[in-house]
């Protein structure tokens, strides 16, 4: 049977056209432009025609990465975006098993793997992602995720992907700029090819993988850092070309410098781990400038790169590893001191695994990220926690500030080993200061006697004012501590003196080795409010 089939509306109107072989027929997809849509109405027939596209994919022939490749360069240009792919759920972790981008589009490399439940193909499957997200930033659960913001995803539409009745994965595309075109029409083909891949990876249930392929993809599993991931791709990448030394190098251009990060050698020929050198006088600028990821002569092709000339280098080969702005964050690279010629098939599997490389790179520094947002909100929640329990006059903590401390406390000594003492200060005749000398005196007595009270004990002991000219000082002493030195240590301090104004405080001191259901808070400060009373009173008997 042979054919030709045309979705679009028409030729005037349409942005791109690529053509796939299928079958004795040749399929030419066109996209066409948002006005076009707007403008012709034709488009929503050929559009609604989801169904049949995946009928058409039916009928291709070839490997199973094939036709799911045709499947997801299809999808691309049918719904205008950058790239799509196929991801498996394996023991925890979502793997890209297919990825296919648009030409100068951002690269998804297979292999790429995290944990499930970090990523938007687990919210795929899970149904609380839409299935049409044209523009990430105005979604409330993809605007705030730390995917969307290390890969700079703007747009992205996803159906889960299930293979003998279970979702075993997702399909989904994404774009870096919005797609608000997005539609039922863009949706219906989604689910159409989803379903046309579903068939074709219950097809492959069961395959064995290639040796190879079963060596990449365990070590893209078990990378769970760069170094993981890198050694076992270095080790297979020399196995591949059978070049003596492969390394992975980091670079600082601003700073002239490159770092071999790490290194598998083999031979007679040893890059160091570590090791640094120019960038500027490194065989690995000289490649990436000059476009030879290839090189079987160094000393004819650079005469005078002293590198070739103290390692005595012969082979060379380089690709760079970019991030998502296609900045430089250094390279990938093999050597031997003999003629080992590579080749365009195992120089592209090199640049496989530099894209794998750069998504670990991404992923890392999306979890640094995340952390560093962790800690900023941290950090802004105890300074707002730590004014909201600061006492404004004295600095000590207020109210809140004591309640809390209390509470933690009595959950220490609720474990043992622990004493918990609690000492009240009142000041005697405070009134009678202000009216005489003035709240300015008063205010500044106050502040005295907390700087006073605040020198005694360690750092993590209660300093802190209830209100007025109320005190707590606390202490966790161990329990076979006396506290009586504790207490002698803040009577002492329980003084404040402004210019002639010398002003004492009484006080109370409670202590509880253990607290049972009815030792709260509020109890104990409470008792320690009646021994400063009682303390008081004698105080006033006796003088």
């Amino acid at each position: 049977m042979t054919g030709r089939i045309r979705l679009s509306g028409c030729g005037a109107i349409s942005r791109q056209v690529r053509s796939e072989s299928v079958v004795g027929f040749r399929l030419v997809v066109v996209v066409p432009t948002v006005a076009g849509m707007r403008a012709h109405e034709d488009i929503t027939a050929s559009m609604a025609a989801g169904p049949a596209l995946a009928e058409l994919l039916r009928t291709a022939v070839g490997s199973v990465g094939q036709r799911i490749d045709r499947a997801l360069t299809v999808l691309v240009e049918q719904l205008g975006m950058e790239v799509a792919y196929v991801s498996e759920f394996r023991a925890g972790e979502r793997v890209v098993t297919h990825s296919v981008s648009r030409s100068g589009g951002p690269v998804l490399p297979v292999g790429t793997t995290h944990p499930v439940e970090e990523t938007l193909c687990h919210l795929v499957a899970t149904g609380d992602l839409p299935v049409l997200v044209g523009d990430a930033a105005a979604d409330p659960v993809m605007g705030g995720h730390p995917h969307t913001l290390a890969f700079g995803v703007a747009a992205h539409a996803g159906v889960p992907l299930a293979v003998e009745g279970r979702v075993r994965g997702a399909l989904c595309c994404a774009a870096t700029t919005p797609a608000r075109t997005l539609n039922p029409r863009d949706e219906a083909t989604l689910n159409a090819v989803a379903g046309y891949l579903t068939g074709v990876l219950t097809e492959h249930v069961g395959q064995p993988a290639e040796p190879g392929l079963r060596r990449l993809a365990a070590a893209v599993a078990a990378g769970r850092d760069l170094q993981s991931l890198t050694r076992p791709l270095l080790q297979l990448l020399q196995d591949i070309t059978g070049l003596e030394s492969t390394f992975l190098t980091m670079v600082d251009t601003s700073a002239d410098e490159l770092v071999v990060a790490y290194a598998h050698n083999s031979g007679d020929l040893v890059v160091a781990e570590g090791s640094t050198s120019s960038w500027q006088e490194s065989l690995c600028r000289r490649a990436l400038e000059e476009g030879r990821a290839e090189v079987t002569d160094v000393p004819a092709t650079w005469p005078g790169a002293a590198t070739a000339q103290q390692t005595g280098i012969t082979s060379f080969v380089s690709v760079p590893v970019r991030d998502a702005h296609d900045e430089l964050l250094g390279t990938l690279c093999g050597a031997s001191s003999s003629t080992t010629p590579v080749g365009e098939q195992n120089l592209a599997i090199m640049k496989t695994f530099a894209q794998l490389l750069s998504a670990q790179l991404a992923r890392e520094t999306a979890h640094h990220l995340q952390a560093a947002r962790a800690t900023v909100i941290e950090q802004r929640m105890n300074s707002l926690r730590e004014a909201a329990e600061r006492d404004s006059l004295t600095g000590l903590c207020n109210r809140a500030g004591i309640n809390r401390w209390l509470h933690k406390a009595l959950d220490g000594i609720a474990v043992g080993g622990q004493r918990l003492a609690v000492a009240f200060i009142d000041l005697d005749r405070f009134k009678s200061v202000n009216d005489t000398y003035g709240h300015a005196t008063g205010d500044e007595v106050l502040r005295r006697l907390a700087a006073s009270l605040a020198r005694t004990g360690r750092a993590g002991d209660l300093h802190g004012r209830l209100g007025g000219d109320e005190f707590i000082v606390a202490a966790l002493l161990p329990a076979e501590a006396s506290v009586d030195g504790w207490t002698a240590r803040v009577r002492a301090a329980a003084v404040a003196v402004v210019d002639d104004v010398q002003v004492g405080g009484s006080v109370g001191v409670v202590s509880y080795e253990s607290a049972g259901p009815a030792t709260s808070v509020e109890y104990v400060l409470d008792q320690a409010d009646r021994a400063m009373y009682r303390e008081k009173h004698a105080m006033a008997r006796t003088t």
